[in-house]
């Protein structure tokens, strides 16, 4: 049935008593790394501050002595956010978060249902976006499925409006928490598909293989290795994965898309396929886009391309 979990494994070797087998690792707070950079780049595309290949800084910076590093330690100059995303680029989605604002997503998250970011978001600052907070599996999983529901009109909040995002979290207390936001589908449509580009494991060119079904992903590395996860998303399921150690410890080389990756496709080939999310009608328009710096034409721009983008995107400056 729908909005069903269909398979939980919370951990292994539960039998063994040791090592902290016996942990429910799917409900433990855990770093989050970078598993939160698409839901910045959603709230970013769904206000207006943002459109998909519009031109991001990676450059050495330095925010009040906050120097964020990317994972290869190297930079490109400029990148569209589309391909920043995909590639998991650090500097850009702090320079993102700086222009959004972090209270502002700090709010977003809590109201998404990320119930283990309860400090004020000062606490987090800047870090906020690359693993400075905790989320359980569960929250991240369920709140990558919440996107992929608003795609899929038998499933979409408007007719399940009293359980708003069409999900409801079982707390201790067997209370309930309702989800206030409400997802904007063609939002969702833009990230899905900065997250369909992301490189599966061993390079696989995917696009030229037909039975290879497309799905939108997205891993995650902690600081110091001790937290590997990915997530994906079809039509008719969301996966999410985490590999690490239940005592906290962190392994050089824990890293999401080496390790939790690799799971996540084992996973998806087990279940049924289904064709690509269908795109929303009636909730673009066209622009005129410069080619080279993917915002809005200006009286500098030689070259242009008409694009469908959101209305909210035609007050970017």
């Amino acid at each position: 049935p729908a909005n069903q979990v269909a398979a939980y494994c919370g951990n292994v070797h539960f039998d063994r008593k040791q090592g902290g087998n016996q942990v429910d690792v799917i409900q433990a707070p855990r770093s989050t790394g970078s598993i939160l950079k698409p839901f910045l780049y959603y709230a970013m595309l769904q206000e207006g501050s943002l459109l998909p290949d519009m031109l991001l800084p990676d450059i050495p910076i330095n925010i009040n002595g906050y120097t964020p590093q990317n994972f290869s330690m190297q930079y490109e100059g400029a990148v569209p956010a589309s391909e920043a995303l995909a590639r998991s680029l650090n500097i850009p989605a702090v320079t993102m978060l700086q222009k959004y604002g972090v209270p502002k997503f700090h709010n977003f998250l809590q109201q998404t249902g990320f119930r283990t970011i309860t400090r004020p978001s000062s606490h987090y600052g800047l870090s906020l976006i690359l693993g400075g907070a905790e989320a359980t599996l569960w929250d991240v999983t369920n709140a990558y499925a919440q996107m992929g529901r608003a795609l899929t009109p038998n499933l979409s909040p408007e007719l399940n409006t009293e359980k708003k995002a069409g999900i409801i979290i079982k707390e201790e207390e067997n209370k309930t928490v309702q989800h206030e936001h409400i997802w904007d589908k063609g939002a969702v449509w833009q990230t899905f598909n900065a997250l369909k580009e992301v490189n599966r494991p061993e390079e696989i060119d995917w696009k030229s293989i037909p039975s290879m079904q497309t799905i939108a992903w997205k891993t995650g590395t902690s600081y110091g290795f001790r937290d590997a996860w990915a997530v994906g998303v079809t039509p008719r399921y969301a996966v999410g994965v985490w590999v690490g150690n239940a005592t906290g410890e962190g392994k050089p080389g824990l890293v999401g898309a080496q390790t939790a990756g690799p799971v996540l496709f084992d996973i998806f080939s087990y279940l049924p396929a289904s064709p690509w999310f269908e795109r929303p009608t009636d909730v673009f328009v066209d622009a005129e886009v410069c080619r080279q710096s993917g915002h809005l034409k200006g009286r500098f721009c030689e070259k242009t391309d008409t694009v469908l983008i959101l209305p909210a995107g035609l007050r970017t400056d």
